[in-house]
């Protein structure tokens, strides 16, 4: 619904569709409140309470957006104003206002219980502001309304349709001293009918802008800190009234217009006098003083207090700049491409020439005695602006003189640059217009006079390009001429061409219009003709120069490209530079017009520094003349967006700061466009790369290559950006200097190959200072570490070893980073590294910062913000140069090569440990940072040079936008760019182009890299030779660290988008040669997939390398899926498993001619149809060899039966008719048709595609219509029995069927279905043989997975695997059907399918043929089942991703006699898992008692079990427990409130301490509360490879140590109901923590069927829930299990019962939730007064009503807070299920139990208490 995303000609169907309100929704609210309304002139009628008035409504008026007929869908409001007789004026209604409030709020206190069907009150009645406001909603909370009740004094009595108030109405208002728009609710009707008497489409657009205002600012319109939407109502309605006046019109022009207008806000005076009027003394000079408020004003047409424009409140410029930026929107875009144009008319966006400048709207009858006169002249038609009474029109001033011009743009604040360019930068909008008029007009006389005819003109210029400044500005005419037929041709004729325009524009500029001159000066013998408009009213002047020119482009497209005959003909013209730029006006214009509005801004704001710089030199001409072009900043301005930023929002000092650094850099500046010419063209990349030799600055005009403008002196620019870099400009809002984005003066992929070298020079290599500076602080952290950090401490320091770039000598300039890695004591081996380092980490930090604070080191440090349990990160600035600093990671370490020799070898039992140590790959790379720095130091500098190329070019890439997953690592690129080097033969003087080629090559062919080396890990040992087998055995691509072995660099990551990048970087000048030959990569050995070449270590060779143009033979891959990463399955689909889209369309077509060709004779057999199936027809066909089906409909069978005769001759006549009529349409390749024994075969191919079709005749059983009707399956059945034909046999029949299944489908959900496919087909190819299920029962397999696990169109592939291998592992309890086509109402299928669902598991039926039980049979599962374990244990799937939560058959199908089967098959956790649970909640609460408050004067007095786990009532699988601990800190209900996040704290961090003594994993989940209830966390052990989700409450100690069977002492209770009662705001249930204990009892204590039923109910509510979650908040699932318990004990009682009629009972109490009112007096007692008051409190709220039994002010029912009615629908919906009919077919029925429960109910003594029953419920009265 975004509204910039709509084209132009969609918004009137956005609007229709999307914006404009719910009907069903309005007409309810407007019963509802006219409802209100009645109840409240009632309620007058009667009279009021005791010595109270009677509040008398003499009228009500609806307004707000919907009284308006504005309201917008979603969220509107209405305001509600009742005028009431005790209002006798204005005074009575400020005084009386509070008494009546009160006595209206009990009235909608009482309505508001029950407001009206399908809605509620959302938020609760609130008193604020004289008005009460409440939130009315629909219950599916997809409408709401904001209402606001207003008691009013009736100021305009009844007044008729068009009346005007009488004048005394005013004259009393603006007597009494009102604040502004204190008494504006009085004038509602006016307001009401000022805006609902418009047309529609008006009333559209209102939609519209509305819509606008809501999507743009979210936030600030939340905050109140934006003009309300009504003044956007008005404006808008003044848009209209001025600009169009029409019932049809343009949405998009009309939208347009009014954000014009909101630009404008700085000048806007908008009022209409349809109500009030200048004739009133009292109200004109009332009226005079309200229009000279702060702009912008707009006053109500009702009431003139109340400017609901406001200048001085609202922050009208968020929307200004909003507004501003999004016209490049495709709703501002006509299909044409062109802009929409706004409306036009007086004020918009100026006024005419008034007294007060401002556009003042009014009726046109009236007027202010001081132009009375001058109103004579007012048009008729719809209301126009008038004029002011007051203000002067501004006088005409000249053109901005140099001193004029200076403002000091150093001395502006960075965050005060956009308003700076709003208020003095971009030109008048008036003076555009006039400007654009003149243009026309000299345009309309160039054409009609002048004997040269143009084809057609471009404006060019800043005005053209949208970069004109205030005060002056060019403008290229460029006139293209029918007589320049070639460039050449435009030289001889220019002058007399030139002489005709300046006689035509000579005898025009007598009068150009009004206020406007036009002067022609001598001109110099230049190409163009030049003079200059200048304005007598307005500030400025136009520099207008016309050329003539060849039209060498022609009409282009938006966004097409020249053709490449245009530019060659230009450079084979022999031109000098920019000689014919005009001719490529068109393209200049489109290149800077389609930018951003801020960059342009930007650009404003550079030409303003450029202005300035220019005039400084007091005017001298010499020293601005010879300065570049202000053309050649707008493109450097560009550049520096382009490649710094990006967005269409950006700080503009970052901006500005950007531009200025490329400007001090001009030297080196080489910056060019390829958008409309490229390097494709031999003669453009000659040209190119001739003009990338010639000296800098180059900055290349996008549209013309010839055109250098960059010549010109830089030097006088350079000098002063750099003066202008310390100014306040470039301070940000903290002191802190303002940082330019990342941006260089040259491109990379722009550089020609022989420049690499100096690019590499220039741009990428360090400075030498700088390295001193960093080569110093790092030798003083190194100091430090040694001799300071542990001096106090037994860890010793036994050695420092520098790593990261900056040792290597591969640091890039302004990017440096230093591992530092700590060597101690304390770390005895691998495995201890991670004890002890939280610990030694905090010191190091600790006396870091003390060092830091003694100023001991010369560079500034920055303690990073990140914390990482493994590093200490900080960044070192140095002083002197901001823009560089180093990034220090300190990592503590175990000293595992101790004193290592140069040049030596680390022992092998290194190695050896570490592999029996590591748990992840790299987990200990820290301790080989010695070797790893070695392994890069030793290389020859150019080598390192190549390193940083490779590693800028991977920061450039890591630029992009990568979606899911992240780049390789950098490393990894280093080690191929030394591979690359190492394989080209190790020349320390080779060409920089052919090594960066080189290396880009490889990462394109990453799927084929095995990279490493053994010049440190030595394969003589069997240990790590092993290890190094299994390494080398993963999927590619493989890099492995030389100095780690389990460190794999190539491992899990995006290697599919470096890979894309490379391939551009491959083709682009940088890979080149001067004459435009592709450079060569270096000769790297390349080895075919099956060769078994070994180098002297017995390995194979460090790469496998497949090269290849073409894509792998058909069947040809051999990846075993098994091994494929998680994250990588999506590509694996993509790249190795989807058939290829080319072979597919060629595939399809021949699909189509053969079916057609089928169908075409009238002969005997007749083909009435023909239907696709297989994988073809579910289009999950597998690349390379596939299966399909087609189902041949003929006509001569009329029942099923007749499928059985005469099928092979048939079929043989078919088969032959076939090939003579493809033959004769020419059809001769790519298709063949086989006879088999069995029938007929056709198969489909393509190069690396082929489709084998069997061909089946069928009986047309469906006929014609979409939907099988139960008569056809009663047939199919009774075919079966009489040809005894086995379950299946027909199933062709239903082919059409199976294809409509699936394709409603999501295409990701079939890449699913083909990685289960490919795995199936390994399996088998693996173990020959073995039979294995059908590929039928896997699809639908793998769709029951997803529709029962997922459902969304987007989701992670790897647990899709998951989920369906885990099905595969139980194959034994697999049931699995659909009833989309048939169902269990007609007897005969019911029969069926009931004996199917009775028979051996598995049973997967067909969803088209009931009687077919596709899934083979369970011999045929038992290969599947041991390779599905297989995989899942494999590390590729990742074990801790998990897998959806679905079960081997659905709850829903499962017939209601089997339901106990199903908890004990499904629903129960096993024992195992249970002790595995205990075991860590036990873990948990040890470190809670012993270790957690050992150091504190906290004690904890219990922990409670809570949660499913102690209740008896866990699912398998749910893993979750629920520890309630109470602190002895806590000491009362108020206390555990405000200090339970103090204990969370506490607790988290003594656990963070604790898990790593008992090395466990624990993962805290992120509280989104300020003052959290829970610390939530995942824990795992090395016991347990699975997590258990912990939460941890803490709680006050209320019930003290309580017996066994005893209730709780009713004190207890007594204070909890106080403090519910208490103003605190203070939830139901917020406490119930503290009664954990008696939750738990109150279920534990249940007979064990009683809790597999809750189980049962638990786990349909978890279906609902995963259905219906987006849709609204579902009750709490402990509402669910109390409701279970009620159900059990007023209808069953018994320990053995029926578990169907159990839940069957409970869903019949969902569905009745309106009715339900559940409570227990097990716990509290109604004896007890404080308690009997309360609990009747409690059960008078709204139905649902369930409290809790142990804590009385908790309703889990809830009342209208949650949405029963969405639980209620799906309950309704099971009770077709299955689940609900007994083995004989028969309806399960519900237990009798009653839905409401009275004190007497429970046992209570009430005799003074009448119940009394209604359809909400039970009311129980005093």
């Amino acid at each position: 619904m975004d509204v910039y995303r709509t084209p132009a000609a969609a918004l009137d169907r956005l609007v229709a569709r999307s914006l404009q309100p719910d009907g069903e929704f309005a007409g309810s609210a407007r019963r509802a409140l006219g409802a209100l309304l009645a109840a409240l002139r009632e309620r007058g009628g009667r009279g009021g309470a005791a010595g109270q008035p009677a509040l008398r409504v003499r009228k009500s008026v609806q307004g707000g957006s919907c009284g308006r007929g504005t309201a917008l869908r979603g969220g509107s409001d209405c305001e509600l104003v009742v005028f009431l007789e005790c209002f006798k004026s204005f005074e009575d209604q400020r005084a009386g206002r509070a008494e009546v409030l009160r006595e209206l709020q009990a009235l909608l206190d009482a309505w508001g219980r029950q407001p009206g069907p399908g809605l509620k009150l959302e938020s609760p009645v609130q008193a604020t502001g004289g008005l009460l406001r409440f939130r009315l909603a629909a219950v599916d909370l997809e409408n709401w309304m904001d209402v606001t009740l207003v008691p009013a004094f009736d100021a305009l009595g009844q007044i008729g349709a068009g009346a005007k108030p009488e004048p005394q109405v005013y004259s009393t208002l603006l007597v009494g001293g009102c604040q502004g728009g204190e008494h504006a609710v009085c004038f509602t009707e006016l307001r009401r009918s000022f805006v609902n008497t418009r047309p529609a489409k008006l009333k559209n657009l209102i939609l519209l802008v509305k819509h606008w205002y809501r999507q743009v600012c979210p936030k600030e319109a939340g905050e109140g800190t934006l003009p309300p939407a009504y003044a956007l109502e008005l404006l808008t309605i003044f848009a209209w009234e001025q600009g169009c006046g029409k019932d049809a019109f343009s949405l998009a022009r009309g939208l347009r217009t009014v954000l014009g207008l909101i630009q404008c806000y700085q000048q806007l005076c908008v009022f209409w006098t349809v109500n009030y009027s200048f004739e009133d003394p009292a109200v004109s000079q009332f009226l005079q003083g309200q229009l000279k408020r702060p702009r912008p004003v707009i006053l109500d047409p009702a009431d003139p207090t109340w400017d609901v424009g406001n200048g001085t409140t609202w922050h009208w410029e968020v929307l200004a700049l909003e507004a501003e930026s999004c016209y490049h929107h495709p709703c501002f875009l006509q299909g044409t491409g062109d802009p929409v144009q706004p409306w036009e008319g007086p004020g918009l966006p100026q006024a005419g020439g008034s007294d007060l400048g401002h556009p003042i709207q009014r009726n046109p009858g009236q007027g202010t005695p001081e132009d009375g006169e001058r109103l004579n002249t007012v048009h008729p038609g719809p209301p126009r602006p008038a004029l002011g009474p007051s203000e002067a029109a501004p006088s005409p001033s000249p053109s901005p003189s140099p001193a004029g011009l200076a403002m000091d743009l150093a001395q502006i604040p960075s965050k005060e640059l956009d308003r700076f360019i709003q208020e003095h930068l971009k030109p008048s909008p008036r003076f555009q217009e006039q400007v654009k008029k003149a243009i026309d007009a000299i345009l309309c006389c160039l054409r009609e006079k002048c004997a040269h005819k143009a084809s057609r003109v471009s404006k060019g210029g800043s005005f053209g390009r949208g970069t004109d400044l205030r005060g002056g500005c060019d403008v290229e005419l460029v006139i293209f001429l029918h007589c320049f037929t070639d460039y050449t041709a435009q030289g001889p004729s220019r002058a007399e061409v030139l002489a005709e325009m300046r006689a035509q524009l000579e005898s025009w500029c007598r009068e150009p219009g009004p206020g406007l001159s036009l002067r022609v000066p001598a001109q110099d013998g230049a190409k163009a003709l030049r003079c200059r408009l200048e304005s007598s009213a307005l500030e400025g002047c136009v520099d207008i120069s016309l050329l003539p020119a060849f039209d060498a482009v022609g009409q282009l497209g938006a966004g097409a490209k020249p053709r490449p005959q245009v530019y060659s003909a230009l450079l084979g013209s022999g031109c000098q530079g920019g000689e014919h730029a005009a001719c490529f006006a068109e393209l200049r214009r489109s290149f800077v017009n389609t930018r951003p509005a801020k960059l342009k801004n930007l650009i404003l704001l550079i030409k303003h520094w450029y202005r300035r710089v220019a005039a400084q030199d007091k005017g001298k001409q010499p020293a601005s003349a010879s300065l570049p072009p202000a053309y050649a900043l707008e493109l450097l301005t560009i550049f520096a967006w382009e490649q710094g930023c990006g967005k269409d929002r950006f700080p503009m000092a970052e901006g500005l700061r950007t531009v200025l650094e490329l400007v001090r850099q001009h030297q080196q500046l080489c910056v060019y466009w390829t958008l409309n010419y490229g390097i494709e063209d031999p003669a453009v990349r000659t040209h190119l790369l001739g003009q990338l030799r010639k000296p800098r600055p180059l900055i290349l005009d996008p549209a013309d290559p010839t055109w250098n403008v960059g010549q010109g002196n830089w030097e006088l620019l350079a000098r002063e950006a750099a003066a202008l870099g310390t100014q306040a400009c470039f301070t940000s809002r903290d002191g802190t200097a303002v940082q330019p984005w990342d941006v260089l003066p040259a491109l990379l992929h722009q550089t020609p190959a022989a420049d690499l070298d100096k690019f590499i020079s220039e741009f990428l290599q360090p400075n030498r200072q700088f390295l001193a500076q960093v080569n110093k602080a790092v030798n003083a952290i190194c100091s430090f570490l040694r001799e300071n950090c542990f001096r106090n401490s037994p860890i010793k320091v036994l050695k420092v070893v520098k790593g990261g770039s900056s040792a290597k000598g591969t640091a890039l300039r302004g990017r440096s980073d230093a591992d530092l890695v700590v060597f101690l004591s304390c770390f005895g081996q691998f495995s201890e590294q991670g004890n002890r380092r939280a610990e030694v980490i905090a010191e190091i930090r600790a006396q870091l910062e003390a060092c830091q604070q003694e100023r001991q080191f010369e560079v500034k440090f920055e303690i990073s913000k990140w914390e990482n349990p493994r590093v200490l990160s900080f960044s070192l600035s140095s002083p002197t140069m901001l823009d560089q600093s180093v990034d220090f990671d300190v990592l503590p370490a175990f000293d595992a090569l101790g004193q290592l020799v140069a040049g030596s070898r680390p022992s092998s039992q290194v190695y050896v440990d570490l592999i029996h140590s590591y748990s992840h790959a790299g987990e200990f790379s820290t301790c080989f940072t010695e070797l790893q720095r070695d392994f890069i130091v030793s290389r020859p500098t150019k080598l390192k040079s190549l390193i940083r190329l490779v590693k800028y070019w991977y920061l450039q890439c890591n630029k992009m936008p990568k979606g899911r997953g992240s780049l390789p690592p950098q490393h990894g690129l280093e080690l191929l760019t030394v591979y690359a080097w190492e394989q080209a033969g190790r020349d320390a003087q080779f060409s920089m182009a052919e090594g960066f080629r080189t290396v880009l090559e490889l990462v394109s062919q990453y799927r084929q890299l095995r990279v490493y080396w053994t010049l440190n890990y030595d394969t003589e040992d069997k240990t790590i030779r092993d290890f190094l087998e299994l390494q080398l055995q993963k999927p590619r691509p493989i890099i492995l660290d030389p100095a780690d072995p389990t460190g794999n660099l190539g491992h899990s990551a995006r290697w599919d988008l470096l890979a894309k990048e490379a391939a551009t970087y491959m083709s682009s000048l940088c890979c080149m040669d001067r004459d435009g030959a592709p450079i060569q990569p270096w000769p790297v050995k390349q080895f075919w997939a099956g060769s078994r070449e070994r180098d002297s270590s017995g390995f194979p060779h460090p790469i496998r390398y497949q090269h290849s143009s073409q894509p792998a033979a058909m069947g040809n891959w051999e990846s075993q899926v098994s091994s494929v990463p998680a994250q990588q399955l999506g590509d694996f689909v993509q790249n190795s498993l989807r058939p290829y889209e080319e072979c597919q369309r060629q595939i399809s077509h021949l699909v189509d001619v053969i079916c057609s060709t089928l169908q075409e004779p009238e002969e005997f057999p007749i083909v009435r149809g023909v239907a696709r199936g297989g994988s073809y027809g579910r289009k999950t066909v597998l690349r390379g060899r596939s299966d399909g089906t087609l189902v041949l409909f003929l006509d001569h069978f009329q029942q099923f039966r007749d499928q059985k005769e005469s099928r092979r001759d048939v079929l043989k006549i078919l088969g032959h008719r076939l090939m003579m009529r493809m033959v004769a349409q020419g059809y001769t390749d790519n298709w063949e048709v086989l006879t088999t024994q069995d029938g007929l075969v056709i198969k489909v191919s393509t190069r690396w595609q082929s489709v084998v079709f069997e061909v089946l005749p069928a009986f047309n059983a469906l006929g014609f219509g979409e939907s099988p009707s139960p008569w056809v399956y009663r047939d199919l059945r009774r075919a079966l029995d009489e040809t005894q034909a086995s379950p299946g046999t027909f199933a062709a029949c239903f082919m059409e069927l199976q294809e409509k299944f699936f394709n409603k489908y999501p295409r990701k959900l079939k890449d699913l279905i083909l990685l289960i496919k490919y795995w199936r087909q390994q399996c088998q190819k693996n173990c020959v043989g073995s039979s294995v299920p059908p590929v039928y029962a896997l699809e639908l397999l793998t769709v029951y997975a997803w529709e029962q696990g997922c459902g969304a169109q987007d989701f992670d592939m790897a647990q899709g695997v998951r989920t369906v291998l885990q099905l595969v592992r139980q194959p034994e309890n697999l049931c699995i059907y659909w009833t989309v086509n048939y169902n269990f109402e007609e007897e005969t299928i019911r029969n069926t399918l009931l004996q199917l669902l009775r028979s051996t598991r598995p049973v997967i039926l067909d969803p088209a043929d009931p009687t077919n039980n596709v899934s083979g049979g369970p011999s045929c599962w038992q290969l599947l089942k041991e390779k599905a374990h297989a995989w899942l244990a494999a590390p590729s799937l990742n074990s801790e991703l998990g897998s959806w939560n679905v079960l081997p058959k659905p709850l829903f199908m499962t017939p209601g006699h089997h339901l106990d089967k199903f908890i004990k098959e499904f629903l129960q956790p096993n024992e195992h898992f249970l002790s595995q649970v205990k075991q860590a909640i036990d873990l948990i609460c040890k470190f809670l008692r012993e270790n957690c408050f050992r150091n504190s004067t906290t004690k904890i007095q219990k922990i409670i079990k809570g949660g499913s786990m102690a209740k008896g009532t866990a699912l398998k699988n749910s893993s979750d427990a629920d520890l309630v601990v109470f602190p002895s800190s806590l000491q009362s209900y108020a206390s555990q409130k405000t200090e339970r996040a103090q204990v969370l704290r506490e607790i988290r961090e003594q656990l963070q301490a604790y898990q790593q003594k008992q090395q466990l994993e624990v993962i805290f989940e992120v509280s989104k509360w300020k003052n959290p209830r829970v610390l939530s966390f995942s824990l795992k052990s090395r016991k347990h490879h699975e997590y258990i989700h912990v939460d941890v409450l803490p709680a006050f100690n209320a019930l003290g140590q309580l017996n066994s069977g005893s209730t709780p002492d009713p004190k207890v209770y007594t204070e909890l109901i106080r403090l519910y009662k208490s103003p605190d705001d203070v939830l139901g249930g917020e406490f119930s923590t503290c009664f954990t204990e008696l939750q738990r009892n109150f279920i534990v204590s249940r007979p064990t069927k009683l809790k597999d039923l809750i189980r049962l109910v638990k786990h349909w509510y978890q279906q609902c829930e995963r259905k219906l979650k987006s849709r609204g908040s579902l009750p709490p699932k402990y509402a669910l299990e109390l409701l279970t318990v009620y159900a059990w004990e007023q209808g069953s009682g018994a320990e053995d019962f029926d578990t169907a009629e159990g839940f069957r009972t409970v869903l019949d109490l969902v569905a009745q939730y309106q009715q339900l009112c559940v409570f227990w007096t097990v716990n509290y007692s109604l004896d007890e007064d404080t308690m009997r008051t309360f609990l009747l409190a409690q059960i008078q709220k709204t139905r649902p009503v369930i409290l809790d039994p142990a804590e009385p002010t908790g309703d889990v029912g809830g009342g209208n807070r949650w949405c029963w009615h969405l639980l209620a629908k799906e309950a309704k919906q099971w009770f077709s299920s299955p689940c609900f009919k007994n083995g004989a077919g028969y309806p399960v029925r519900p237990w009798k139990v009653p839905t409401m429960q009275t004190p007497a109910s429970c046992g209570a003594r009430m005799d003074p208490i009448v119940m009394r029953c209604s359809h909400s419920g039970i009311r129980v009265l005093g």
